[in-house]
This record gives structure tokens, C-alpha cells and sequence, in this order.
């Protein structure tokens, strides 16, 4: 009965964190569709960031450990013993929510994700060599090297069939970029939680700077004469405004399924949900830069080889069962 049970439980954490990853396929497509119905990229990301802000933010005022992590916070940074630039990493997360405006009209959201992963996978082993991550150094194996060039050899074949196609060279790029800065992001975001003891802290400081920052890009976007052409009205539009909310939706998943699976396996749930939810969206809803091919497939079935290579204990990533956030 016990095993049965714990298969259950698996199977219950699994299937969430699936759905989870899903969402942020989703999260790629409103944001990419809510830019062309503002005027502009930064306009969407300023309107997801000020979502998944409130949203952070009621949590946080209703949980007093949250609280007292945020009081932490401040006499930390104050003290000097936190470095103030370690809350930057919110910068990172809006340069994502720009690439997803910018890119998925262009190219779909399932290229967007493959090179978003692949630029995060590349961006990590750079960042586990640096001091930066707040379980030090993580050494260079071969099985790590393999599993990257894996993902980077997927992401090139399906950017070349994109290519071939009249995207732009930079479409493709730009994600990838992203997703090498969001290395940055969680190696920061990873200080500020092992600082203050709260994810919900760590997520709100994030949110907070991200929509700092886009605030005042809009306000340069605007006065350089790009107008903030409207707002979803459309009945079927409503739900482009929760682009922020999907990211917060992965977030609080992801923070309750971590104990049952361990990052290993949340990893590569969240992934292959990501991609499957990427890859479903293109082809049952196809936008005019979408393309699902058999090389599509394919590509995004290698992207999540070589993370699984990339991951596994044995390639000396610590990134196991036991290495929890």
C-alpha cells in the first residue's frame, strides 16, 4: 500500500509539474501576442511584470515568514553582507519577456524555447565555474560538455530549417542570449534565497526590479515617439494580460513538487512540459511564424537529451535528489 501510495504521489508531482512547464509555453505565446496589441515588446513585458508583481506581492504580505525574509533583506543589503547588485537579477528576467514578445511572432514559441534552453544549459556551465551560485563551484565533466554540445547541435538544426524559412538570424539569437543571462538570474536569486530563507522573497525582489527597469524603458520607448497603441478589449484577449501570472503559476508549482521529485526530475518534467506545451501551441494554434516539422520534433527531442545528460549525478552535476532549492 505504501509503494502504491508513493507511486501515486510521484506520478500527482510529476503530471503538476508537467502542467507547470506548460504554462510557461503559454507565458511565451500571450506575451508574444500582447506586444503586437500594445505597440511594442517592452510595453508587454512592462504589463507581465506588473501582473506576476502583484501577484508576488499579495503572497508575500500574507505569509509572516515571507515578511521577515523581506526584513532580512533589507538589513542585509544594508550591512553590506548581501552585495546590492545581487537583486539585479530581475533585469535578466525582463530581457526574457522582451525576447518572448519580440521572437514568437516571428518564429513560434516552440523555436523560442529550444534556444531559450539551449542558452540557459550553455549559460550554466559557464556560471558554475564562478564563484557566483551559492553552492560554489561546480566542476567541467565530459558528460556535461557532451550534453551541451548535444543541445547546442539541436538548436542549430532547427534554426537552420527557421533560417531557410526568411527568419532573421537574430530571431533565434536572442533567446539564446536570454537564456544565458538567466543563468545570472538564478545564481542571484539562489543568494538572495539562501539569504533570506524565502523563494517568495527572492521571486518578489525579482519581479520588483524587472518592472523598475521596464518602467523606465517605457518611459524612453515612448518619449523616443513609439505609442502605446491600446489594450486587449477583444473578448478572446483577456488572457494576454496574464503573461506574469503564468510565470508565478511555474514558480509555486515548481516550489511544491521540489521535495517530492528533487530538482533531477523537476528539471526535466518542467522541460518536457515546456516543450510539449510549446510544440502543441504551434501546431493546434499556429501563429504565422510557427512552424512544427518532423526536424522540430526532433530538435526539441535533443534539446531534452542533452539535458538529461547535462543533469544526471553522474555527469557530476549537483543538481540531484539531494540538492534541493
Amino acid at each position: 500500500m505504501g509503494t502504491h501510495s508513493g507511486f501515486l504521489s510521484l506520478l500527482l508531482a510529476g503530471s503538476a509539474t508537467i502542467l507547470a512547464g506548460a504554462a510557461m509555453s503559454l507565458q511565451g505565446r500571450a506575451n508574444g501576442l500582447l506586444g503586437a496589441v500594445l505597440g511594442g515588446a517592452v510595453f508587454a513585458a512592462l504589463i507581465s511584470f506588473a501582473t506576476g508583481l502583484l501577484v508576488v506581492g499579495v503572497v508575500l504580505a500574507a505569509s509572516a515568514p515571507s515578511r521577515a525574509g523581506a526584513r532580512e533583506l533589507v538589513v542585509r543589503v544594508r550591512s553590506g553582507r548581501l552585495p546590492w547588485w545581487m537583486l539585479l537579477g530581475g533585469l535578466n528576467g525582463a530581457f526574457v519577456v522582451v525576447a518572448q514578445a519580440v521572437t514568437v511572432p516571428l518564429m513560434g514559441v516552440a523555436m523560442f524555447t529550444m534556444a531559450f534552453v539551449a542558452g540557459q544549459v550553455t549559460g550554466g556551465i559557464i556560471v558554475d565555474g564562478t564563484a557566483l551560485p551559492p553552492g560554489g563551484r561546480q566542476r567541467l565533466t565530459v558528460l556535461r560538455i557532451i550534453g551541451v554540445l548535444i543541445v547546442l547541435g539541436a538548436l542549430v538544426v532547427g534554426a537552420a530549417e527557421r533560417l531557410d524559412l526568411g527568419v532573421p538570424w537574430w530571431a533565434p539569437l536572442l533567446p539564446f542570449i536570454a537564456g544565458g543571462l538567466v543563468s545570472v538570474q538564478q545564481a542571484f536569486n539562489g543568494r538572495v534565497r539562501a539569504a533570506t530563507g524565502s523563494a517568495v522573497v527572492a521571486t518578489t525582489a525579482n519581479f520588483a526590479t524587472g518592472f523598475l527597469a521596464l518602467l523606465a524603458a517605457t518611459a524612453v520607448v515612448m518619449a523616443a515617439g513609439v505609442r502605446w497603441q491600446g489594450f486587449p478589449t477583444a473578448p478572446d484577449q483577456w488572457w494576454l494580460l496574464l503573461g506574469g501570472a503564468f510565470g508565478v503559476i511555474f514558480i509555486g508549482i515548481t516550489a511544491l513538487t521540489v521535495s517530492r521529485l528533487g530538482v533531477l526530475l523537476l528539471s526535466l518534467f518542467s522541460l518536457f512540459g515546456n516543450l510539449l506545451g510549446a510544440l502543441l501551441l504551434d501546431y493546434l494554434l499556429p501563429l504565422p511564424g510557427s512552424l512544427v516539422s518532423v526536424t522540430t520534433v526532433l530538435s526539441a527531442a535533443l534539446v531534452l537529451v542533452g539535458i538529461a545528460v547535462t543533469i544526471t549525478p553522474a555527469s557530476g552535476s549537483r543538481r540531484g535528489r539531494g540538492s534541493r532549492t
